[in-house]
């Protein structure tokens, strides 16, 4: 597939504000309003096979989003609010419709499933995942309502895949879901803004981490 680097430290802010005035189009007025206090991030799979240039599944655009996830993990640190990183593995079960679509299995041995050391995990919780969604297989959903938590953050990669999947069923289990544009990525422009107008249309609000944490 070919692999653009849309999105660079140079061009941050000329497209994010080309984004949010397409993104006004959809809907210019506000469904929820982030509430920190009953919020928690979301930072899925920002693992080495996504971040690394030597790895095969390497997306050109990711480092950009690095500094700015951290950004929103101090954010809610200093708020004393949750926050859940996912790793992406793959099931070894050969019936399993994600290795036979993929065919490059991601191991938990392999240190390429590890989550990139450029990002803060300090205390966050690690789930293992083997869907697109955090919420399939995993004690997400589970973890979020003990905390009693109203709305959901979502960062990481990929845009089109694990991102709008997580951003999706969220919604539809009554979380109020906060897309943020500048703090996820993934191969392409084209698919990166596919997954922010759909999101935006029915599903989540899609801002800029500096909304959230006032940088």
């Amino acid at each position: 597939m070919i692999k653009e680097e849309y999105l660079t430290i140079e061009n941050l802010l000329e497209k994010n504000k080309e984004w949010k005035n397409e993104l006004n189009k959809i809907r210019d007025y506000e469904k929820f309003h982030f509430e920190i206090e009953n919020s928690a991030l979301l930072v899925l799979d920002m693992q080495n096979v996504f971040l690394s240039p030597s790895s095969h599944a390497y997306i050109p655009s990711s480092k950009v989003i690095i500094p700015i996830i951290n950004s929103l993990i101090k954010y809610f640190e200093n708020h004393n609010r949750p926050i859940f990183f996912t790793r992406h593995i793959n099931s070894e079960d050969e019936k399993d419709l994600m290795l036979k679509w993929w065919k490059s299995p991601i191991s938990l041995d392999d240190p390429l499933s590890s989550i990139s050391t450029d990002l803060h995990i300090g205390s966050s919780e690690i789930l293992i995942k083997n869907k697109y969604s955090a919420f399939i297989n995993t004690k997400l959903e589970e973890l979020l309502r003990k905390k009693a938590i109203k709305q959901v953050l979502i960062t990481g990669v990929m845009s089109h895949l694990c991102c709008e999947s997580t951003a999706r069923e969220a919604f539809m289990r009554n979380f109020e879901v906060f897309y943020i544009i500048d703090g996820t990525a993934t191969y392409t422009e084209i698919l990166h803004k596919g997954t922010m107008f759909s999101l935006a249309h029915g599903f989540a609000e899609c801002l800029e981490a500096k909304i959230v944490n006032g940088d």
